[in-house]
Formats: structure tokens, C-alpha cells, sequence
């Protein structure tokens, strides 16, 4: 694959979602140096007297998911976070003694799904309590999505909330995150030292190089909600420019796939960390945006453990339970048929199009799913072994906008 190809299929996953645009970069030669000046303010003074200039007002860029079905030992919670109650999944917080240590993890792209809890599943096998919140605008919550900036101040909150939860021991809080989470886990490590250590997944310290630089994609972005071409706008959302403001030990893992864009502001990162005495690493880890986290996820676990010193006797490995069907909801979804399916799920417009979550079950020789649907519209599929089908017994379609219709259901 070229450069520009592979800076194309990758800058969309590190800045917004992988796969959600497709990016065409103006100019593409070897490994993109970074571009945002370095800032000498600490990140948390800037904070205090920048305010950012929003060009639109609204909730996050991305789909709703509206149908979450948590497993059993998730318990949905509600965070404060200024004005705003906003939701969270947390696992492994119902015992209280002994105070365990807690993971933050911040969920990729700016809506959280079933999937997001899977990728933080690890760091609760390994005995964390851990804790995947939902950010402004995200997830029909309400709040305004500012793409990087005003969320560093939920993801402080959250971690007030989960600091004080009977389980969880106040002074060892990691934080992690994913994609955008992870760029987020950078900027919240400089804006406030509560964190024991942390760790970013394709995180990008860099805006300016991918909004206005060398690697701008061109068109509209929706995920951009100020003036681009504000040179300060960009800074306060670029956590290389703070660089010298990291408050705790972190990874920055970065995949083959990122590398072109990601290599260079990740290593330059951790260099000025480094420089005013903080433990910070860029490692380049084998794999996709999405498929290198498996991989690097298993060394930031052993990373967090090396700070724990002998209270790492304190986390003990679990197994998750397997998923069960989904029968409880008020609109109920039925497929006739096929007797010997292995596995059947429902997926659809309100849960992100998710076929791994929503699982069916057998009833009177049918495979059933139950959900709970506010009124509206909304398309779906059923999922059958893997096979993606349209309800053979409802007639009414609609244009999924993937490139093929769906069924169609109208929740009065």
C-alpha cells in the first residue's frame, strides 16, 4: 500500500472513527513530521481562561446508539459533570473491601456502543474495576460535542466518580482510551494529575498536521464544530503542544497502520515528557488502528501493574459470563426459520448496526429479540451465523445509506 493510501484509510480512524470518512491527503512523503507549536503554559492554566468558540452547537457527529443492552455484572451509572448527569458502565465496583485499583477507559469516536465495553473487558479479567463513561451530546445525553475540548472536563469528572466509589482505591486511577479516547487520555493526563499512570491507543497529539497541515483531508467535517483555520483553536485540542504538561507515566501505543501520521508527533510526545522527568514511551505496535489494541492492551496492563508494587496481590483474573438472548423490551423482533442456526442477533439503526450484542433467543420454535425502542423510526437486520438478512416477514424497506435497504419498524 502507498503512503497516501495508508494515510487515508487511517487518519479517520485516529481523529474520528475508523472507516467513517474517507480522507485525501494534500501532500504524502515518508512519515509526517508534527506541526503544532509547543506551548511552555501548563495545559491546566490554559484551560482556565480559553474559551472555545464553537461554530455549531449540537449533540456528537455520530449516530445515535440508544439500545444498550449491558451484561449482568455492569451496572449502568449516572456522573456529574458540571451541570450535566451523564452515563457510565462500571464493573467490578459492587465489593467493597479490599479498595481496588480502577482503569477509566475512554471509548473510541464520539458515541459509545457494546463493543466499546469488549475492548476494556482485559483490563477487568485482569481484577481493575473499570469504568467506560459516555460523554456530552454523546448517546441522546444532553450537552454540547466541542470535539476534544469541553469532554476533558467529563473525563475528570468521571474519574471523581469513580475515585469515590466503595470499591475503588482513590489514589490508584489509570486512565486509557482509544482513538479519540485516546487522544483524550493524553489531554486529560495534562490537565490534571490524579491519574496513577495511563495509556493511549492511536491517540492523536497533533491536530493542527490533520486539520489544517500537511495531512488535511479536504471537504466537510462534521466533527470539527470551530474555525479550523484558528491556529489556537487547534492547540488546546493538540496534546503535543502540552507536552510539558504531563502529570503522569504513560504508553503511547500507535499501530503499523497509524504510523505514517502518528509516529513522529507520538515519539516527539514522549520526548519532551520525558524532558521535564515523566516515565513516557512511543511504541509502534503491529496490527490495523482497530486490531492493534488487542496486541498493545496486554502491555499496558503490566505497565499499570509495575506502580502497583505489592498491591498488585490485590487483583485477582476473572472471566466474563457468556451473553444471553435479549427478551426483555418493549418491541419484540421475530425470525421464522432457520432451525439450526448457531446464532442469531438483531442489529440495527439504534444500536449502531452491533451484531455481536443483541443476541436472540428460541421461543415456540422462533428466534425472538426484545428491545426497548423510544418512538421512531429505525432500520434493522437480523444476523443470522454471520449472514446478514432483511425481516422476510415485514415488507416495509428503507435505504440503509450502507449501499442496500433494510427493514423498516415505526415505534409509535
Amino acid at each position: 500500500m502507498t503512503t497516501s493510501a495508508r494515510v487515508a484509510s487511517v487518519i479517520a480512524g485516529i481523529a474520528i472513527v475508523a472507516g467513517a470518512a474517507s480522507y485525501v491527503v494534500v501532500q504524502a512523503r515518508g512519515l509526517f513530521p508534527p506541526e503544532v507549536q509547543i506551548q511552555n503554559e501548563d495545559y491546566a492554566e490554559a484551560r482556565r481562561h480559553f474559551r472555545t468558540r464553537l461554530l455549531r452547537q449540537g449533540a456528537s457527529p455520530q449516530r445515535e446508539v440508544i439500545a444498550l443492552r449491558r451484561p449482568e455484572y455492569v451496572d449502568e451509572v449516572e456522573y456529574p459533570s458540571g451541570p450535566l448527569r451523564l452515563k457510565a458502565w462500571i464493573g467490578g465496583h459492587r465489593q467493597a473491601d479490599p479498595k481496588l485499583p480502577a482503569v477509566l477507559f475512554l471509548h473510541g469516536g464520539f458515541e459509545f456502543g457494546a463493543a466499546d465495553w469488549d475492548m476494556a473487558l482485559p483490563y477487568w479479567e485482569t481484577g481493575f474495576v473499570v469504568m467506560v463513561p459516555m460523554l456530552r451530546g454523546e448517546n441522546g445525553q444532553r450537552g454540547t460535542f466541542s470535539f476534544l475540548y469541553d469532554e476533558v472536563d467529563d473525563v475528570v469528572a468521571a474519574a471523581d466518580y469513580l475515585s469515590q466509589q466503595p470499591a475503588v482505591d482513590p489514589t490508584r486511577i489509570y486512565l486509557a482510551g482509544h482513538s479519540a479516547g485516546g487522544t483524550l487520555t493524553l489531554l486529560a493526563i495534562e490537565a490534571s494529575d490524579r491519574f496513577r499512570a495511563a495509556a493511549a491507543f492511536d491517540g492523536s497529539p497533533d491536530q493542527q498536521l490533520l486539520y489544517n497541515g500537511s495531512a488535511t483531508k479536504p471537504g466537510n467535517h462534521r466533527e470539527v464544530v470551530f474555525d479550523a483555520k484558528d491556529d489556537r483553536e487547534l492547540q488546546v485540542r493538540s496534546p503535543l503542544a502540552y507536552a510539558f504538561s504531563v502529570k503522569s507515566p504513560v504508553r503511547l501505543y500507535y499501530s503499523y497502520e497509524a504510523s505514517v501520521i502518528a509516529q513522529r508527533p507520538s515519539r516527539r510526545f514522549a520526548e519532551l515528557a520525558r524532558a521535564r522527568g515523566v516515565d513516557a514511551e512511543a511504541i509502534r505496535v503491529r496490527g490495523s488502528h482497530m486490531s492493534h489494541v488487542a496486541r498493545a492492551m496486554p502491555r499496558s496492563i503490566e505497565f499499570f501493574k509495575q506502580s502497583l508494587g505489592p498491591s498488585v496481590r490485590l487483583l485477582h483474573s476473572q472471566t466474563a459470563p457468556a451473553p444471553t438472548p435479549s427478551l426483555i423490551g418493549n418491541t419484540t423482533f421475530i425470525l421464522r426459520g432457520y432451525p439450526h442456526a448457531r446464532v442469531v442477533a438483531l442489529a440495527g439503526s439504534f444500536n449502531g448496526w452491533d451484531s455481536q450484542h443483541v443476541l436472540c433467543g428460541k421461543e415456540n420454535g422462533r428466534w425472538v429479540c426484545r428491545v426497548d425502542l423510544p418512538a421512531g423510526r429505525y432500520l434493522y437486520q437480523f444476523v443470522v451465523d454471520d449472514a446478514w438478512m432483511n425481516d422476510p416477514d415485514n415488507p416495509l424497506l428503507e435505504d440503509s445509506g450502507n449501499g442496500g435497504a433494510a427493514s423498516l419498524i415505526v415505534k409509535q
